[in-house]
């Protein structure tokens, strides 16, 4: 067996193993259209948002101090979302945001990232980023998933944001009755500390979200 041949599938090994751990619950994604944010206002989500809490339906939690913000570009509009990785990394992923053409879609937004550097097929990355819930001021609700054809089972993660560090009660509730009604419990997300935001290192190149993952089927 030549090389190349070789090389296809230990890539494919790996990637299948990849998809394998990071896509956990069974089946299709859940329709969560119902509980988008109606009347979403883009113009007024522009600002930095914290995350107060997060849930990730394979487990991890392996970045803190995490931020998001809106940019505008003379190609589009992008969205900024840094993070402090194990207490050392500070990295950033910047995606641009897909704006829907319908007014009824606008919660409905999409992130696309572009890699240079990786496989053709994974050079443009296309992620769904819907608003569940928001007023704007203080809190606001973001849900994500994939689904994976190739083992049948999806991924989700979801971001409680605040334009502050800490998140009141009454936002905080109001951000996580969405989160009730498709089956996510307050003891699955865990809560994002921002006492811990000095990293020994900072990178000045964009890096792989770590709130998503490879788009299937690879």
């Amino acid at each position: 067996m030549d090389s190349s041949k070789i090389l296809v599938i230990l890539l494919f090994f790996c990637c299948f193993n990849n998809i394998y751990s990071y896509f956990t619950l069974p089946g299709q994604c859940p329709d969560v259209l119902y509980y988008l944010q109606e009347d979403f206002r883009l113009a007024d989500f522009y600002g930095k948002w914290y995350q107060s809490y997060h849930y990730s339906s394979d487990g991890q939690n392996q970045n803190n101090c995490s931020s998001m913000e809106l940019m505008t570009r003379p190609s589009g509009i992008y969205l900024n979302i840094s993070r402090v990785d194990r207490g050392l990394f500070h990295r950033f992923s910047v995606g641009k945001l897909d704006i829907p053409v319908k007014v009824d879609d606008a919660a409905r937004l999409d992130l696309i990232f572009g890699f240079k550097n990786a496989p053709r097929r994974l050079k443009t990355r296309r992620y769904p980023f819907h608003v569940l819930a928001t007023n704007y001021k203080y809190y606001a609700t973001v849900y994500t998933c994939q689904y994976s054809p190739l083992i049948d089972k999806h991924y989700v993660y979801v971001w409680v944001l605040s334009r502050h560090h800490t998140l009141n009660e009454v936002s905080k509730e109001l951000a996580l009755k969405p989160l009730r009604e498709i089956g996510i419990k307050d003891s699955d997300l865990l809560k994002d500390e921002f006492d811990k935001c000095e990293p020994k290192y900072y990178e000045d190149f964009p890096a792989e979200p770590l709130t998503f993952r490879f788009p299937v089927p690879i």
